[in-house]
């Protein structure tokens, strides 16, 4: 399927980043939140957009329906993305998603649309390689049983998950004894000033 996600880390911090579609491919999606909040300016800006768990709703009722392993792995809700931000430590986070109907002349684009999105990164996931009868099974199901639009193409769901947070300025965790490091304490200070 497609390539692994691999995020370099800037040389610099940036003031923002953008990651279309990266997120939901991720095997540890919280280390690669820490890697964009480290990548970050203080008060730099992230921005996102993966794949929810309603993607390809239709496709995962028609698999389980048959008996097969399932057509993808579990994705995250945006509510669940929004705590992972604020457990990084960005803050304020703003989610918003849409679902959108994507539709395919034939089962075999279909499929090909499949692959060029992603993998199945699911535990109970058909481990081997498939054979011809089994893809040629797979395409007679698609043309059977998925929902078709008024003009015979078929349909699939697609969830589309929106978010963005800023990189939150660093607190001092109080106690009876802190050490706060000089460049922290500069940081601090700039940004009380405005600077």
């Amino acid at each position: 399927m497609g390539p692994a996600v691999r995020v370099e880390a800037p040389l610099a911090a940036v003031d923002m980043l953008w990651a279309n579609m990266a997120l939901h491919e991720a095997a540890d999606p919280q280390a690669l939140l820490g890697q964009w909040h480290q990548s970050l300016e203080v008060g730099g800006f992230l921005m996102f957009s993966c794949l929810g768990p309603d993607t390809v709703r239709e496709l995962r009722v028609m698999y389980e329906a048959l008996g097969w392993p399932p057509a993808g792995h579990e994705l995250t809700d945006m509510h669940d993305w929004g705590d992972m931000l604020v457990q990084t430590g960005f803050a304020e986070p703003v989610m918003d998603m849409e679902r959108i109907t994507l539709t395919y002349e034939t089962p075999e684009r279909l499929l090909q649309e499949l692959r060029e999105l992603g993998r199945n990164f699911h535990p109970l996931r058909f481990a081997a390689l498939r054979g011809r009868a089994w893809k040629a099974r797979l395409l007679q199901v698609l043309a059977q049983q998925l929902p078709r639009q008024a003009d015979g193409r078929l349909a699939l769901t697609f969830e589309i998950i929106y978010g963005h947070a800023l990189k939150a300025q660093p607190r001092v965790k109080v106690s009876p004894l802190s050490a706060v490091s000089v460049t922290d304490m500069r940081a601090m200070l700039q940004g009380s000033r405005g600077i």
